[in-house]
Parts: structure tokens; sequence; C-alpha cells
């Protein structure tokens, strides 16, 4: 079926792990009726599955064309912005909105950064996102809830994020906004370039031994949420990969 291009292609649902077809037939189908169509799934336990297909009902074209892959990075390797989703506040150093704040700052970006790819991660059913599956993002999106039961299933969690995009206008099928953007910005690097880029930055401060390899994780997660903030794009990521190198090559020569 032929259909007009939107903002929203620029969009991608990435469910993690999931444990029940059924609710990836679901979220198909939550996503089609407010017109996502980009579903990527992350080794989900079964897929595919006569149970997803029947539940995606009338959503299988986002289902027959979901991209499936082994590893999160695979399926955010080609994003230049990644945010994740929560129900339960984390006690790490990242910025975390309401689903509606969220979807008007993708809006924003959009606007613009029209060429931007954007990925949007849902965790598990039973406990979401880990911890190290949420350092990969920008920041995390929460559904305001009842204080005392936050628990919602993800094909509803994703149709309530589905929809406040729509009505934040990401999606114009008129292309109108995407094609003049009221300013044009710099692309940050995409996600594989950005953790190409930590980690010559980690084996970078091994070698100058101000990182321990035997414990690297807290200092590294500071590290990586610092530039995930400054949203480097792929030149100035060449430029501090070229100081990294000079400074591996002189230490190499004085040893």
């Amino acid at each position: 079926m032929n259909r007009t291009p939107s903002a929203l292609d620029a969009i991608k649902v990435v469910m993690v792990n999931t444990s029940h077809p059924g609710n990836i037939g679901s979220a198909a189908r939550a996503m089609r009726v407010m017109g996502l169509y980009n579903l990527t799934l992350v080794s989900p336990k079964k897929f595919p599955s006569k149970e997803a297909t029947a539940l995606a009902s009338g959503a299988l074209d986002v289902l027959e064309n979901a991209q499936v892959t082994e590893t999160l990075s695979e399926a955010i390797q080609d994003c230049h912005y990644v945010f994740g989703t929560s129900a339960r506040s984390r006690h790490i150093n990242k910025e975390e909105k309401s689903i509606e704040a969220g979807a008007l700052q993708i809006h924003e970006i959009l606007r613009e950064k029209p060429e931007a790819k954007i990925a949007i991660l849902f965790g598990t059913e039973r406990t979401g996102l880990t911890n190290e599956e949420v350092d990969l993002c920008q920041a995390l999106f929460y559904i305001p809830t009842e204080n005392n039961y936050n628990s919602l299933n993800i094909a509803a969690a994703i149709q309530i994020i589905a929809y406040e995009l729509r009505r934040q206008n990401v999606i114009d099928d008129r292309l109108e906004k995407v094609k003049k953007p009221h300013y044009v910005g710099e692309l940050p690097a995409t996600d594989e370039a950005f953790e190409s880029f930590i980690q010559h930055f980690e084996q970078s401060l091994i070698e100058t031994q101000f990182l321990d390899p035997a414990n690297p994780k807290h200092l590294m997660r500071k590290i990586r949420h610092l530039y995930k903030k400054a949203e480097l794009t792929q030149e100035e990521i060449n430029i501090l990969r070229g100081a990294l190198t000079a400074s591996q090559k002189a230490i190499a020569k004085d040893q």
C-alpha cells in the first residue's frame, strides 16, 4: 500500500527482549493506528508468531516489515538520538521528562534536523530497560500515572506515546514542516560512531592510567553521560579521536 511519507518515518520503536509475542502484535496495532510504521525487535523470545499476527489486526505491514536484531547496539547504530522509557524513577544521572515534554522535544529536533533518525526504547515487560541500556539514551520518558500503581502494558504504553507524538505534530502527512524547517541544525553523530568514540576514550584513559580497567563502570558512565549531553557531531568526534590517537602515540613513544 502506497502512503505519503511523514516526519514520523524518522522514528523507530525499539522493543528489547520482549517475552510475549502477543505484546508485539498489540504494539504493532497501537503503532499503526497512530501512523508509526518502523518497529525494531531486539532478540524477542518468540517471533514470528501466530499470536503476534492475530493481535496485530490490520497492522500486518508493521509486523511483516519489523527489523529483528540480536543486540540493541545493532538496532540503534544508525540513530542520531536515542530515548528510553521508564515507569520508575532511576537513581542515575539521566534527564527524565514526561512523554508530553518528550514528544515536544522530538518535534523540535525534527523541525531543526529533518534528516535525524530517532529511536524510542521499550524494555522487557517485567523489568523494563536495564541501567546499561539506559546509558545509551539521551533522556528517559515516563507516562504520568497514579502514584501507587504505575504498571502499564507495553502495548498500551506505546499507544500513549504514539498519540503524544501525533498530537505534538511530529507526524505531518503534508511534509511542509519537515521540508521547510525554520533552522537546519547539524546532526549529531550516529550511535555507532558515538560508541566507537567512547571505547576509544576508555582505552586511552586506561593507557594513561587514569582509569582502572578492573573497575571502569562508574567513571565511564559519567563520561558517557557528559558527551551524550553535548550531542557531538561526526566532525567533533573525529577531532577528539585524533587527539586521543596522538596522545596514545606519544605515550607509546615514551615507553
